[in-house]
Order: structure tokens, then sequence, then C-alpha cells
């Protein structure tokens, strides 16, 4: 049995844990457990990621028989609808709740919701570059923020990050802490790091109330070509409150936390960035299944750009052809080496144009293409996607693979209301309704190939994010999506409604024999499996801390890029 270090170690490889959280016991049973017993014969899942494949495309082909790959998985296997996650983006100011692809992805990989996870946009703050404008119509401006209940050690210290607004110059800004004074400091233009005592008689249970009054402000408006008319006084970038052992107790980011802000705040800002690996705050499950020895294998996952370290390989988001056209040369693929060898496999002119003229994308004169090259570029990266897992998926024949797919997605989002009787534009056949129903073909003919490889024992998931509904000249993003699940223990042609995108991580570890982290928020189905299966496979739960802060640096490669194709598809404004 390796020793506590030894486990802890293999632990904290990949994504580093801050502190370890089990005792001994527990986490031997990471390294004891029926999966590693079992050598004879161990487990390969394989999870098939289709970004936006909805039940009622599916079940309409299939039942003209179009769908062969789907129809032998969903015999022989357990299927249903899969609630998606309705999350409010950070990004956007009074933003509604939707079903945000990235979120959805990334709850998806670690089975927790955003809040714990990280992932709250499509497009995310470059760390460090989060700021909020003070200003108000009153004199002086007063900026109130509301923080929680402070637990810990004291003394107590709070930090603010500050600067005034440049035309003011250097002021005096007096701190109110629950109306009671906390003293005064004077903020320069430059952002200066500030560190007050915080007497512990003036904290309060449940909740506390911050107060800055600034000395001055003024109008950009007023000093000539700005359109700019807000008083600002000065700029908030970041809070926290430590105690006297330096544990953070308390911490605020003026995007993360925006509910926090009160009156005397405008809507914060940040530099941003496409969602990155530097951004999740969780560990995947492809990292807990690696460091519990089970080679890993992923191709194309939303947001595992800059590639990083796992048991195995990974190819990340931005290989081929998105990361060619953002300009994108650095942290491809894990080892760095692979990415050379994979360079040969993408699809030249001749190969893609027979692609989309199958799908029906050059029926139309002009073509379809002419008017949206972000389909494109999508068929060409799946394509790419494909020939990588057709290479790299012969090299396991056990542990954890996953590739993600998103020509559904962006098929729907442009066409899918043409499948359901929209308005044709000149020069185009009936033909192109048929567009969104022939990419779903060509997905199922991708998965065929891919799974005649697999080896006998290996269990097939699938799985999209949500699902689609035309509306509003578009295909739009419906609250359930798709899951499949075949393979040693599944009930067989059975159908099941309990899923959520929260529960296939810990679903997955489940067919893996692993006892399933308690910090993860979703359940394993065992509703899904055969109940003698079952009762030789028991759920295994483990008390570990699976969080994680990451060190990569955030890269800006080729944002302007990635803008473009997000507001293609609506995403962004």
């Amino acid at each position: 049995m390796p020793s506590f270090d030894l486990k802890y170690r293999m632990l904290s490889r990949v994504f580093p844990v801050a502190k370890p959280t089990a005792s001994a016991v527990l986490l031997g049973l990471l390294l004891s457990g029926p999966s590693c017993r079992q050598k004879a014969q161990e487990p390969m899942v394989v999870l098939f990621c289709l970004d936006g494949a909805t039940w009622r495309v599916i079940d309409d082909l299939r039942s003209k028989r179009k769908l062969p790959t789907f129809e032998r998985l969903i015999r022989s296997g357990t299927s249903g609808p899969m609630q998606s996650l309705a999350s409010k983006r950070i990004m956007i100011e009074d933003a509604r709740r939707e079903f945000a692809s990235p979120i959805l992805w990334t709850t998806i990989a670690t089975g927790k919701v955003p809040e714990k996870h990280g992932v709250r946009d499509f497009l995310l703050p470059v760390p460090g570059s989060s700021r909020v404008w003070i200003g108000s119509e009153e004199s002086p401006p007063r900026a109130e923020l509301s923080m929680p209940e402070v637990a810990g050690e004291a003394p107590f210290k709070l930090n603010l990050r500050l600067r005034s607004h440049s035309p003011n110059g250097e002021q005096p800004v007096q701190l109110l802490f629950n109306e009671e004074p906390l003293g005064a400091i004077r903020v320069p233009t430059e952002w200066k790091d500030f560190s007050i005592p915080l007497p512990v008689e003036l904290l309060r249970p449940a909740k506390n109330r911050l107060a800055l009054i600034y000395s001055r402000q003024s109008r950009p408006a007023d000093r000539g070509k700005s359109q700019d008319r807000r008083n600002l006084a000065g700029q908030l970038a970041s809070l926290n409150v430590v105690d006297a052992g330096g544990e953070t107790v308390v911490s605020l980011d003026p995007i993360f936390q925006r509910s926090s802000l009160g009156r005397g705040f405008y809507p914060p800002q940040a530099d941003v960035t496409e969602v990155q690996s530097a951004h999740w705050r969780a560990r995947p499950v492809w990292s807990l299944l690696g460091d519990l020895g089970h080679p890993v294998g992923i191709v194309g996952y939303w947001g595992t750009w800059p590639a990083y370290e796992v048991n195995g390989f990974l190819v990340s988001s931005r290989m081929g052809m998105r990361g060619w056209r953002q300009g994108t040369r650095t942290g491809l693929t894990w080892p760095p080496e692979l990415g050379p060898s994979l360079q040969p496999l993408e699809p030249d002119a001749a190969e893609m144009e027979e692609i989309l003229a199958g799908l029906g994308l050059y029926d139309c004169d002009p073509p379809l293409l002419k008017e949206d090259s972000v389909l494109e570029q999508i068929l060409q990266q799946d394509e790419l996607y494909f020939r990588i897992a057709s290479k790299l998926l012969a090299t396991l024949d056990r542990g954890f693979f996953a590739i993600y797919l998103e020509s559904i997605d962006v098929a729907s989002h442009r066409l899918l209301h043409l499948r359901h009787g929209a308005t044709i534009r000149d020069g185009c056949p009936e033909s192109v309704r048929d567009i969104v129903d022939r990419t779903y073909i060509q997905v199922d003919r991708w998965m065929g190939r891919l799974i005649e490889a697999l080896p006998e024992h290996a269990s097939v998931v699938v799985v999209s994010d949500h699902g689609m509904e035309p509306g509003q000249g578009r295909g739009q993003h419906y609250p359930y999506g798709v899951f499949i699940a075949t393979g040693d223990g599944v009930r067989r042609a059975a159908t099941f409604r309990g899923a959520s995108v929260l529960d296939v991580a810990p679903t997955i570890l489940q067919l893996f024999g692993a006892p399933i982290p308690l910090d993860i928020d979703g359940k394993a189905l065992a509703q899904i499996f055969e109940s003698t299966w079952l009762a030789d496979h028991p759920l295994r739960y483990v008390d570990m801390d699976t969080s994680f802060t990451s060190d990569q640096e955030t890269l800006t490669e080729g944002d302007e890029e990635v803008m473009e194709r997000l507001r293609a598809l609506g995403y962004i404004q």
C-alpha cells in the first residue's frame, strides 16, 4: 500500500490541491477499490460530448433509420433527457439565466455548480484585471458594499486595492465599517494596496457593510472629447479580509461578487478572454481518474487550452483550425511534442469540400458558406478531432477518453428554423432544410467509426450540454440535452429521466468503481445500473477537496478571432 505522502502526491500531481482534507484511510480507498484490484480487465469509458444535440431531432431521424450508431447505443443501454443548468453570465449586467455552453461543459467535467468550478461566462476576466468605478450624484461620493460574516482567528486585517480618478489627484478616503469609523487613507492616482486593522468589536453576525467616502469626483466629458458623463471618484480592484494566521476569510472580486456592490458603484469591468484552463477552479474527472493510475485521453474539450499535464494525452480546444485562425502557437497539446505529429491529420481543401458538399452547404446560389464561415470552420475542426481521435484512441485499451464535437450546435443555431418550416431565402432549394439532419448523420458516422475500433469491454457515454429548439429565426438553447450510457452493468434498452449535467462526472467515476468526492454536487446515477452489478460495485464516497487554483498564466493569443466567432453565434454582442 503506498504511503500517505505518495498518495497525496498522486492526487495533487495534475491540479494541485491546496491542502489534504481526507484521512489516510479515506485516501487509501482511492487506491484499493475494485478498479485497482481487478487487473484482469480494467475499465474503459469513452465519452462523446455533442454540443447542442437534442432528442427531438435524434428521434425523428431514428424513426427514419438514419442514425444507426445512436440506435445501437440506445438499444444496448440506458438513455433519456438530461437536465441542463441555467446560470447567469457574470460579464453581462442584469443577465437572465441561460444555458451557456462553457459553463455547462465545465459542470459536466467536474460535477460542480458554476460558483465552485469558476467558469461562469463565454468570456472571463484576465486574472487581476477586474475593477469597478466609484462615483455618484451625491457629494461627497459614497460607495457601499456588503460583506459576509467574518470568521477566523482575530486580529483581522482588511486589504483593499484602490486608486483615485486621475483628474481628481491624490485624495483622502474615509472608511466606515457598519457605520463606525475605520480610519482615513490617502489614495493616489496609481493603484495602491492598503491594509487596515479591522477591530473585532465592529464585526456583526450574518452580514457587514463597508462604505468608502471619497473627497472629489469629476466627469470625463467635462474635459473635452469624451462622451462619458459619469461622476468618477476612483476605482476598486479587490478586497479581502485575512485572519491572524494569514488565511483569507473573506474575498471580493468586483466581477464574481458583483451582487455585493451597492450604491455608488458602476457596473464592474475587466480585460476579458475566452474561457481557458487557467479559469477552472475544480478538478475535472479525467484528472481524478489519472491520479488513480487510469490512462486518459482528451480531444477538443471546451476550455482546455492551454493544455496541461494529464496521465496520458490532452489535445486542447485550440488545436487545429480554431487555433490556426487565432494565431495560437503555444499550449496546444500535452505532451507538447504531440502537437506536431497531429498536424498532418488536418483535412485539406478538397477533403473538406467533399464533406461540405455532402451536407448540402453548396446547394444555394450563392453557397451558404459565403454567409456563414463559422459553420465551415467548426465542421473542419470536428473532422480534425475525429481524425485525431481515430489515431490516439487506438493507443488505449483501458482508461478514460473524451471527444468534443461542436457541429450540431453551430448548424442548429444557424439553420434549425429552416428544418421546422421557416422561409427559405432566394437561391436555396428545399434541400437546405435537411442540413441540420445531415450534420447529425455525419456525427453519427464519426461516432460509429470510433466505436467500431473500441475493445469489447469499453463503456460508451453520450451527452449534450443542452438541447435546441427553433425560435426567432435561429436555433435557441433548450433546457434538456441528451444522456446515453452503455456498458458492463448498465441496463439495456431502458429509459431514464433523472439525469442532470451535474451527474455525468460522478457516474463516470462509478463506472470505474472509484469513490466519489463528497464536494461534488452531482450524484452517480445508480438507477441506470443493473441491481446485481450495483450490489457488486456499491457506491463509495471519499472526503477530499477537489478544488484548486491554477498556477497557469492566462494567455490572450488570438482573442479577436475568438470574439468574432462568438458574435457570429450570438453568444456576445
